[in-house]
């Protein structure tokens, strides 16, 4: 699989996802399920997984304003079960938009792009461009998994993730 098609894969398994996330009562996303010092919910989780995105593509990659800059009730917080769901998936939806209209534009000469990160221990820490994209893909997968295994905890049924149901069926 290559970028694009990995993307496409997530966006069709991240509007599953929603769904049952828009069915589940809010108490339940709301709820401190981890007990760590970043986050403590669905929501949170909800949250990190587009702000990584929005931050490696806008910041680190492209070097423009992020996307968030846009949902300035969004900003400054540490945790998100008092956001409403539909708030945060309304900035998923814009850093999603943003991030299919980057990737439309990749050429093997972007993906080769030497990055320097900035604000990533260790500072001005150099990556090839097509390692970051991935590594912005993989973390989706990982955090979309855990809100999955969260849900499943509340017994709530999450949707099937598994890339396996997304590919299209040999003849």
């Amino acid at each position: 699989m290559n970028i694009p098609d990995t993307y496409a894969y997530l966006v069709r398994a991240r509007r599953d996802l929603w769904l049952v996330l828009e069915s589940v009562p809010d108490e339940v996303i709301s709820r401190n399920l981890l007990n760590g010092d970043r986050f403590h919910s669905i929501k949170d989780l909800v949250w990190h997984t587009a702000e990584v995105e929005d931050g490696w593509i806008h910041g680190d990659i492209l070097r423009e304003p992020f996307v968030q800059e846009n949902f300035p009730d969004l900003q400054g917080r540490a945790h998100f079960d008092e956001v409403p769901l539909g708030e945060l998936l309304d900035y998923w939806r814009a850093v999603e938009q943003d991030t299919q209209k980057y990737l439309r534009t990749l050429s093997d000469d972007e993906l080769k792009r030497v990055v320097t990160v900035e604000d990533w221990p260790p500072k001005h820490q150099k990556f090839v461009l097509e390692g970051l994209i991935w590594h912005v893909l993989l973390h989706e997968v990982r955090h979309t998994a855990q809100m999955a295994a969260l849900l499943r905890t509340q017994g709530i049924k999450p949707p099937q993730l598994d890339l396996l149901f997304y590919l299209p069926v040999a003849e």
